[in-house]
């Protein structure tokens, strides 16, 4: 009782003695509008967020997130990427992400993706481009977010070609004029392949100089744009929460070495050693994040920003309802929702707040912003 006065306490002083955290951002009041609108990239508003859109791999895209139906002898909806309940660019009814706290505040925003469907993959050369963009994507659920389960950071320019083309051909959507946040997080498969005999260049020095390379291409391509930069975490972590195969990660079989999330990331099997290389790979990873949101902040324009969020997870204290049962690898529905609180609220925190260890949280609430608030580029 005592932990939770002091965080709601410290909520106070993080946001100002007027802020208001609540569980639906329905309770949220409105904002009231302003004459004349922003006046460049550091002034705007929840409300002047026209356009929202992802870039990333099977998490961006909501990947098994509803899990394995323990009734059913083969579950195929378990095999879905459940688009509009991604934590960043959901828009189903009454789904708890990113994209519908957008909406509240900015009900004509455009790029909230829909519904269901299967997976479909892109990683390394087999996302080549020598298919149809259209074999990878399904733009009516999909929209903006360009997404693709498997995807490594060499593959985001691939995801480019779709979400420009998409952005540029969407009804009702101002190219030229209208504000855009594209959220982006990738990573995860890069660190889960450094253990494995692989030909890619999974250095740090190679990751960020395709991040960069994406981001940039985004500043010469997609005017009046925020990227929301999301750090990679520790996905070792994932392996101390599931390391006694529990029963949970396994629905349908009793074999504790069935769980899927060791055939999903090499370092996952074989010494302990492979873990902290991992992890050390990871650290070295957000540091060019980093450097990449640093490069962007010193040529500070006023029609595009970078604002970056490092995404320190205590993963290893996360409870397994945080992981979707089909592999214990994917974040649940609960993750999802859980994620879109934190990311909505360190949209307004300073950089220094963001770098908080953060802990999983099922009753996270939601910080209504002010009339003064504007997202943060820190």
């Amino acid at each position: 009782m005592v932990q939770t006065k002091l965080i709601a306490l410290l909520s106070v002083f993080a946001f100002g003695a007027n802020a208001l955290q609540v569980s639906n951002i329905k309770d949220c009041p409105s904002l009231t509008r302003r004459v004349g609108g922003p006046s460049g990239v550091t002034d705007l508003r929840p409300d002047d967020i026209k356009v929202i859109a992802g870039l990333g791999d099977s998490i961006m895209a909501g990947a098994f997130m509803m899990g394995v139906d323990e009734s059913k002898t083969v579950d195929l909806g378990s095999f879905y990427e459940y688009r509009g309940e991604s934590y960043a660019t959901g828009g189903d009814s009454n789904a708890v992400t990113l994209g519908k706290f957008v909406q509240h505040y900015s009900p004509l925003v455009s790029g909230t993706s829909l519904g269901k469907r299967l997976v479909s993959t892109c990683s390394g050369p087999t996302c080549s481009g020598l298919l149809p963009i259209l074999y990878e994507y399904s733009p009516l659920r999909d929209r903006l977010n360009a997404a693709l389960s498997g995807s490594m950071a060499m593959n985001l320019d691939r995801q480019l070609d779709y979400l420009i083309t998409r952005m540029k051909a969407t009804i009702g959507l101002n190219f030229q004029s209208d504000w855009k946040l594209i959220n982006l997080q990738i990573g995860s498969n890069d660190l889960c392949l450094s253990c494995s005999n692989t030909p890619f260049d999974l250095s740090a020095e190679a990751y960020g100089n395709y991040v960069s390379a994406a981001i940039e291409r985004i500043r010469t391509n997609i005017p009046r744009t925020i990227v929301n930069l999301m750090g990679t975490f520790k996905v070792s972590g994932v392996y101390t929460v599931t390391e006694d195969g529990p029963a949970y990660c396994r629905p349908q079989n009793n074999d504790p070495s069935t769980i899927l999330n060791r055939a999903m990331c090499s370092c996952f099997i074989g010494a302990e050693s492979n873990r902290t290389s991992m992890d050390t790979l990871q650290e070295a990873y957000n540091a060019k994040l980093v450097e990449i949101h640093n490069h962007y902040k010193s040529q500070q324009s006023s029609t595009f920003a970078v604002t970056y969020h490092p995404n320190n997870l205590n993963i290893a204290g996360f409870p397994l309802e945080a992981f979707s049962n089909f592999d214990c690898f994917h974040p649940s529905q609960l993750n999802h929702q859980w994620v879109a609180k934190y990311t909505w609220n360190n949209l307004f925190a300073t950089q220094a707040q963001r770098e908080a260890t953060l802990n999983f949280d099922v009753n996270e609430t939601i910080y209504c912003p002010t009339n003064s608030d504007r997202i943060r580029i820190n």
